[in-house]
């Protein structure tokens, strides 16, 4: 009886999984992420066009399994609630990733809040700003311990 139930678990897991909507369902060759850090104040708000020329940090991904990685954070992001007041505010981008496929490429624009993949607005989640704030980290620099002999 424990047994089944514990099958019936699991089964239940992957079909609620399977449910969930695939933002990105398309198989990536490589992505391209530019990236400014999250705690650089502007005037004014650097809009996704223009995005590339700011940043000063670019990293390109072709392992399989890192670009899953990220397709999966992706897929994980919720829809920005449209009564959200930050829904209609314009972007101010603070990192831009190019998901090159075979046919196509899709730019997808992120700011602290918001992520916008093919003109759909998402809550950028902390799960996101994590993985990028890790992949651009600067290594602290070695310090050198003295040697307190008596």
């Amino acid at each position: 009886m424990k047994k089944r139930f514990i099958i019936l678990l699991i089964t239940a897991f992957f079909y609620m999984y399977l449910l969930q909507a695939q933002i990105l369902n398309h198989n990536f060759e490589k992505v391209d992420i530019y990236y400014a850090d999250f705690s650089i104040m502007t005037a004014v708000n650097i809009p996704c066009h223009d995005f590339i020329a700011f940043s000063d940090e670019h990293k390109i991904i072709t392992d399989s399994l890192d670009i899953k990685i990220w397709i999966g954070i992706l897929n994980r992001l919720k829809k920005t609630d449209t009564t959200d007041e930050n829904y209609n505010k314009r972007l101010d981008t603070r990192a831009k990733l190019f998901l090159h496929g075979t046919n196509d490429t899709i730019s997808i624009c992120l700011d602290y809040w918001n992520t916008d993949i093919c003109n759909q607005r998402y809550d950028t989640s902390p799960e996101l700003r994590l993985e990028l704030e890790k992949m651009f980290q600067k290594p602290k620099p070695y310090k050198h311990k003295k040697n307190n002999r008596k």
